[in-house]
């Protein structure tokens, strides 16, 4: 028997843990329990906002009192579907002009008094072609001979003379008129209408109008708060997160 023999048998070890049967640190711990926090907020978060974004409580009302008030400079559409009944009183100004040429008839017979003081220049030619009857005695002393004397004698003569004449004529001709001058006029004169007229009408009575599309307007100042009462409505009110915010009175 050797010493190696006779010496005490050591113990063995168990082999480590793997796997699932490793122990957990403290650390690995908080980690997996921070991400693990992380997430559950993250869904909550998301399942808030799409619970106030999409959801919606309805509602229905029937024969509610209710103070309505309205503020100043809200913008806001009308729709009137009743005619409207008002009144008008106005005398605008109009500016009409008038570019045309109008049938004027005048049966009347035209009498008026003319003065006229001024001097005509004259520059025509006159032609003259006619026959001159001359009419006329002829008184001849008429030789027989040399050595005789002469003998007067005495011849009536009748005779056409043709007369061809241009004559130019050049004059300042003195005019100076006082006369009454009297006439018809044509049954339908074309008189040429080029003007503007400044007419102020006046417009009164009562109208019945009727507001066919929306009229858009804003309030200046607030209104007072008026009594409304709601028949029946039906009324879906959105749980969004504004409704959370606290409003000033």
């Amino acid at each position: 028997m050797t010493d190696h023999d006779l010496a005490p048998a050591m113990p063995t070890l168990p082999p480590a843990p793997r796997g699932w049967k490793r122990p957990v640190r403290p650390v690995a711990l908080m980690v997996v329990g921070g991400a693990v926090l992380l997430i559950w907020l993250v869904l909550m978060t998301v399942s808030v906002w799409y619970f106030y974004e999409h959801w919606e409580a309805r509602l229905t009302l029937h024969n509610q009192d209710v103070s309505l008030r309205l503020p100043g400079g809200m913008q806001a559409l009308a729709e009137v579907s009743a005619p409207i009944q008002t009144r008008i009183n106005m005398r605008p100004l109009v500016h009409v002009p008038i570019k045309q040429t109008m049938a004027v008839q005048l049966p009347d017979h035209l009498q008026a008094r003319v003065k006229l003081n001024t001097v005509l220049p004259v520059d025509t030619t006159v032609k003259v072609d006619m026959l001159v009857p001359v009419n006329t005695t002829l008184s001849l002393s008429v030789p027989l001979h040399a050595w005789l004397p002469h003998i007067k004698v005495t011849l009536p003569l009748t005779v056409s003379l043709p007369v061809h004449m241009v004559v130019p004529v050049k004059a300042q001709v003195p005019v100076d008129l006082d006369m009454v001058v009297s006439g018809d006029l044509p049954p339908v004169l074309n008189v040429p209408v080029d003007t503007t007229f400044d007419l102020r009408p006046e417009v009164k009575g009562r109208i019945q109008a009727r507001m066919l599309n929306q009229a858009a307007f804003s309030l200046v100042s607030p209104v007072e708060p008026f009594g409304v009462r709601i028949e029946q409505a039906h009324l879906r009110v959105p749980f969004n997160l504004t409704v959370l915010t606290q409003r000033g009175p």
